[in-house]
């Protein structure tokens, strides 16, 4: 992992951590990242102090990850799984499979940091909404966002804040990105889908 400095728009140094390809990285606080690969593990990475926790999944592959809060994290598999991490424990907490149709992989996931909104993309024609339940840890299905054709390669949600949280009035969006095929190849090719990016919103409420 390659560390850069955006005020003097260089490059700072180099981290060390997984044994193959990292496929997706997220924030966890200003210098501490969080990033899964093709090695079956996230690495939590302390930046400052130039060092790594590792965290292993002998059950799913890892291909998406993202910050909960805190606590927790989430990652998406193309073994059509969602799993459930804390950062005190090196295995899953929690692991729901079979979230989209068929063995549709999960291409990639999102969520509202702090809140317990997440959501999935595949090639299945829908993205999935799921709510986190922290005192339960675990995951369940709330809706199911159909006739979104392509592979949904990237998912990023929008919204109006209230300090850190989602409010109950807030204005959110959901950016969807779609290809004719998934971003790391060309396994399930659709060549009828539209190559571009929807925007989903919710209708705000009194």
């Amino acid at each position: 992992m390659k560390v850069w400095n955006l005020s003097a728009m260089q490059y700072m140094d180099s981290h060390y951590g997984h044994t193959r390809d990292i496929l997706a990285i997220d924030a966890y606080s200003k210098d501490r990242v969080i990033s899964c690969g093709m090695d079956r593990q996230c690495v939590f990475w302390k930046i400052n102090e130039d060092q790594e926790l590792l965290y292993g999944n002998p059950s799913h592959t890892i291909d998406t990850i993202n910050v909960i809060n805190n606590q927790f994290f989430v990652t998406g598999s193309s073994d059509n799984a969602i799993d459930l991490w804390s950062l005190n424990k090196k295995k899953p907490l929690f692991s729901l499979e079979g979230v989209h149709k068929g063995d549709s992989w999960v291409l990639s996931t999102a969520n509202i940091r702090n809140s317990d909104l997440i959501c999935s993309g595949s090639y299945d024609n829908q993205v999935m909404l799921y709510g986190f339940r922290k005192q339960k840890k675990d995951f369940q299905v709330l809706a199911r966002l159909t006739e979104l054709e392509g592979c949904i390669n990237a998912l990023k949600f929008s919204y109006a804040r209230s300090g850190d949280m989602l409010t109950k009035n807030a204005s959110m969006m959901l950016a969807v990105s779609h290809s004719k095929e998934e971003r790391l190849g060309r396994w399930h090719v659709q060549p009828k889908a539209k190559e571009g990016i929807t925007i989903l919103k919710r209708k705000e409420t009194s």
